[in-house]
């Protein structure tokens, strides 16, 4: 057994005792009395105890929230908070390498959810896009997803919040001590994988004062499978202009990707919390949390394109004319889309070091204060961020022009899981444009084509993010009506400022040889072959990270790497936010009723480089408005165990802070203009929620609801009048010049349906003769469904289109069986999702039918993973752990426009790890 001895930890304690065994009076006690418990024993079944802490939570929300409790995260592989969160209903992940990044929830764009550290919101070094890779799961004591937003929380909040409760000494009596150390070992490509972890905290001076320290590191090398067919080329537009053409999409390029990858998660929280006496309690935290990505690509591209002629608009000749050509995109040599031959194909290969570097430190002193039932809670914040782009180096080589020194390729793209190109010699018989292409021997490996360097070059760049923020909150209750009535409001100031920062040297092979230097392949060959499990079609050796880095770093030290001009990619947003609310909870004997208002003032600057043919100029542009989100929510009791649960809410997700940049390039023939849109108005959403929920005496769970969400002013890349006077200069007037930007313009809908189920076996063997050891199985499911649309405004003549809301997949749900006795818990957990969007694409009308461009809208095929997790516990110190992730070694899959056209897939293998949890 283990002990749980916190204030709020206490309070979860009995609530999970409570529901165990149903008495549910105890908890309702606990609730009512917090830090009247001094400590709570609880036997080792620990799945169905944190479910029911995080259910007690679940239940007193005054909106609709799903919990995870810190054990919980604990019982799976989920090293990430994303990880962790996926498992809740309603919630779909993204992953990186198999690793999850982003969260959708409930069919929702991933930048219409934010993040709180300790109900604080706080940026993400991605700005809008709210990444949780970076946030280790050994931080949070709970995790708190709230679906149906209140007046208290951000108007940016359109899809919900993910609020990481971090550990606190308040949660123990005394000192304590807790910690993991795992290891294991990754399939694909034979790498280690490491996750450490240690947290010690203590209260000193009688009690008031808690300290707590926490640190954790995670550690993985891995290699992983990767190849992409795209873009497609652009059909009737310059290659295939045979009849038919508006059917058929040719890749222009196919590349091979495989990266040997180090990441690593490190984090860390230290908090100082005091209490004066029992009315006030001052508290600092500071919270690190980092993500680190090197990888290394062998990239090779084959771009089939290059030097394609232009096909006859006719039919096929009856006697197909010796190749002269390329053969791309011509159907009239036996080439189809999916398979066929082109002869003198370029290669480029890319050996690129990079290293990604990205982090969060988020520091906040707050106090909390009861004066004359007026309670009165405030928070000073700093928050610094960076989204790291480092690249120590990229290098470039590319096939020479002459065709017999180019590879012919043999492509078969039929196999929508393995995408491949074979490699032979180039036979040239006869002299200029009448010299007829043939096909030769087979060669084996692709470094028999690398030509002479083109280029090197190192990179120090990022976006850092600068965040000030200021919020109080004020309650008190009293009677309304003669029924208890909490009236709370506060305000909140808030300044960001968001920059690209970058630094490129670079130099060709033309200014490396004038300067006396050397550079070529040899120089960061490496002799390691492929470690990945795809069936490439030709052979290759991987290059030497320290080999290309210090060649870099020799080049820049001599001066041979010169500064380049990266005015273009330079921006400043600056981004202040005024807001204010006051919401009140009207309770009756049936419940509650929640409902208030949110005013919100957003001012935003934008500095940026632009001008008239170069991006030479600084451009300032400011944008202000005011933002009103109403919101009101009804819980009903129906009795004890059951809920019903009604929701209004509004909200507006802002544009990007890379969006709304005013790095505006005009070019005055076309009198067109490029660049960011600093007009562009938020997202708008207006939603309802109705959900049923079931807390079920027996410790079990039950909930099902429906949601739907009104989109207004949704963005796309479009064009139109600019309509500012910003680039007028010169005497010319650019007003109304052409610019192609992110532009607001559609509308749409997220309708979808959500259910959940938890259950224990146990209590309903209770009373049979059944063996003890049967009553271990429990199970824990959800699903979500959705019906998603947005409309593409009509532009260049292409009719206006209906596409699902990015992000979002019709179906989604997990599934989990799990087995707790004697000590032993284990647990079998599957995830699933259908299809999803990436992005939007451009259209475009051929022979009367809208075709894409080139990949047009962009999908993640389909996504699964299967897990498997036991712990064993050996004594009240310490338990033994295994993990297993992606034991049916799913891949990622991306589509342009229809599954038939593949343009990415990666693998990345099942892991293992193994360790020991332990406690004092």
């Amino acid at each position: 057994m283990f002990r749980i001895t916190s204030r709020t930890a206490l309070m979860a304690g009995v609530a999970m005792a409570s529901a165990l065994s149903a008495q549910s009076a105890m908890a309702q006690s606990a609730a009512e009395a917090p830090g009247t418990v001094d400590e709570v024993v609880i036997t080792g079944r620990p799945i169905a105890e944190s479910q029911a802490a995080a259910l007690q939570i679940q239940k007193e929300s005054p909106s609709l929230v799903s919990v995870i409790a810190a054990d919980a995260v604990g019982r799976l592989p989920d090293q990430n908070i994303a990880f962790a969160i996926g498992r809740l209903p309603g919630v779909a992940v993204q992953r990186d390498q198999g690793q999850a990044r982003y969260v959708n929830l409930r069919g929702s764009k991933i930048n219409w959810t934010t993040i709180s550290f300790d109900g604080l919101t706080i940026v993400s070094p991605e700005g809008r896009d709210s990444r949780l890779d970076n946030i280790p799961s050994a931080l949070a004591s709970q995790i708190i997803v709230t679906k149906a937003v209140t007046p208290d929380m951000p108007g940016e909040t359109i899809a919900g919040n993910v609020d990481v409760k971090t550990r606190s000494a308040f949660d123990r009596s005394g000192l304590f001590v807790a910690g993991k150390a795992s290891l294991g070992y990754v399939e694909l490509g034979g790498g280690e994988e490491s996750d450490v972890s240690l947290t010690v905290s203590n209260r000193l001076l009688d009690g008031r004062l808690g300290v707590l320290a926490l640190g954790s590191f995670y550690h993985r090398n891995m290699v992983t499978d990767n190849w992409e067919t795209d873009p497609y080329q652009t059909a009737g537009n310059g290659r295939d202009a045979r009849p038919g053409n508006q059917d058929r999409r040719w890749a222009r390029e196919f590349e091979n990707k495989p990266y040997r990858l180090t990441r690593q998660n490190i984090g860390g929280v230290f908090k100082v919390e005091y209490e004066f006496d029992d009315n006030n309690k001052v508290d600092f935290s500071s919270i690190y949390t980092s993500y680190i990505d090197e990888e290394l690509r062998n990239n090779y591209i084959f771009r089939m394109d290059n030097g394609a002629t232009t096909t006859a608009a006719t039919a096929c000749p009856t006697v197909v004319a010796p190749q002269t050509t390329s053969g791309f995109a011509d159907i009239c040599n036996g080439n189809t889309p999916q398979k066929g031959t082109v002869y003198g194909a370029q290669i480029t290969s890319n050996f690129n070091s990079l290293e990604t570097a990205e982090y969060t430190w988020t520091n906040t002193v707050g106090g909390e204060h009861l004066w004359s039932d007026w309670n009165v809670k405030w928070k000073l914040n700093y928050t610094q961020a960076e989204d790291g782009q480092d690249a120590p180096a990229r290098t470039n080589f590319a096939s020479p022009s002459n065709i017999a020194d180019r590879p012919t390729i043999d492509y078969d793209f039929t196999d929508p899981n393995n995408n491949i190109v074979k490699l032979f010699r180039t036979v040239v018989t006869g002299t200029g444009s009448s010299a007829v292409r043939s096909k030769g021997a087979a060669v084996p490996s692709i470094e028999s084509f690398l030509a002479p360097a083109v280029s090197i070059n190192t990179t120090d760049g990022g976006d850092p993010t600068f965040a000030y923020t200021a919020k109080f909150d004020v309650e008190r209750e009293f009677e309304m009506f003669g029924s208890p009535f909490k009236l709370k409001f506060g305000g909140l100031f808030g300044s960001r400022t968001k920059k690209h920062e970058e630094k490129v040297y670079a130099a060709t092979l033309a200014q490396i040889t004038a300067a006396g230097q050397a550079f070529n392949y040899d120089q960061i060959r490496n002799l390691k072959p492929y470690q990945g499990e795809l069936q490439l079609g030709y052979d290759f050796n991987y290059f030497s990270k320290d080999a290309v880095d210090k060649r870099a770093s020799d080049l820049l030290k001599a001066g041979v790497l010169v500064r380049q001009n990266t005015n273009a990619n330079f921006f400043r947003v600056q981004e202040e936010i005024l807001a204010g609310y006051a919401m009140g909870t009207w309770t009756q004997d049936w419940g509650n009723i929640v409902a208030g208002a949110r005013i919100e003032r957003v001012k935003n600057t934008g500095t940026a480089f632009g001008g008239v043919g170069t991006a030479n100029t600084l451009v300032t542009a400011t944008n202000d408005q005011v933002l009103v989100f109403p919101s009101a929510h009804i819980n009903w009791d129906l009795n004890d165990e059951m809920k019903v649960r009604v929701g209004f809410t509004t909200g507006a997700a802002r544009p990007d802070f890379d969006e709304l940049r005013p790095n505006l390039v005009a070019n005055d023939t076309t009198q067109t203009i490029s660049g960011g849109n600093p007009d562009a108005k938020p997202e708008r959403a207006y939603g309802v929620d109705a959900y049923y929920e079931w807390y079920m005496a027996s410790g079990g769970y039950l909930s099902a609801g429906v949601y739907y969400k009104d989109i207004k002013d949704a963005l796309f890349s479009q064009s139109g009048v600019f309509g500012r006077d910003t680039l007028n200069f010169g005497g010319v007037d650019r007003s109304g010049y052409t610019l192609s930007t992110l532009r607001n313009g559609g509308k749409g809908h997220i309708l979808g349906a959500e259910a959940a189920i938890a259950q224990s076996i146990e209590p309903f063997l209770e009373d049979s003769n059944v063996p003890d050891w049967v009553k271990g199985f429990g199970v824990q499911a959800n699903i979500t469904l959705n019906d998603s649309e947005f409309n593409v405004p009509s532009v260049g003549g292409v009719p206006e289109r209906k596409i699902p809301v990015i992000g979002a997949s019709d179906t989604a749900y997990n599934v989990s069986v799990y087995y707790e006795r004697y000590g032993l818990s284990a647990r079998l957990a599957y995830q699933y999702r259908t299809p999803w969007g990436q992005g939007v694409g451009e259209y475009q009308v051929l022979n009367g039918k809208t075709v894409p461009v080139a990949n047009g809208d962009v999908f993640w095929d389909s996504d699964e993973e299967l897990d498997f997790s036991v712990r064993y516990r050996v004594n009240d110190n310490f338990e033994l752990t295994f993990d297993a992730a992606n034991l049916t070694n799913d891949r990622g899959r991306r589509y342009g426009d229809v599954t038939a056209n593949p343009i990415e897939l990666e693998k990345f293998g099942r892991r293992f790890i193994a360790g020991v949890n332990f406690t004092f």
